[in-house]
């Protein structure tokens, strides 16, 4: 086992290799539109009653499925998809 926590690993597991459902959960569309109000990871699990890590998770699987790398390009691809609104 590694000493490193799981947010600072420097390599994907095999699942996370795998081509990911391009679908976006209820829960993952509800972190991005929070994420688009402006809000911060630590304000996000606040408000949605789950742990900073949680957000985390939340927020690099919609990169994923996106296919984007950046908050900025996530939120401009979510309003263009129509998956999130204000």
């Amino acid at each position: 086992m590694s000493s490193l926590p799981q947010s600072r690993r420097f390599y994907l597991s095999p699942r996370e290799l795998q081509l990911p459902d391009t679908a976006l959960t209820l829960r993952e569309r509800e972190v991005l539109g929070l994420l688009a109000q402006g809000m911060s990871y630590k304000m996000i699990a606040c408000e949605c009653g789950i742990t900073f890590n949680t957000v985390q998770t939340h927020i690099k699987r919609v990169y994923m499925k996106l296919g984007v790398n950046s908050a900025t390009k996530a939120i401009l691809l979510g309003f263009r998809k129509g998956i999130i609104s204000l």
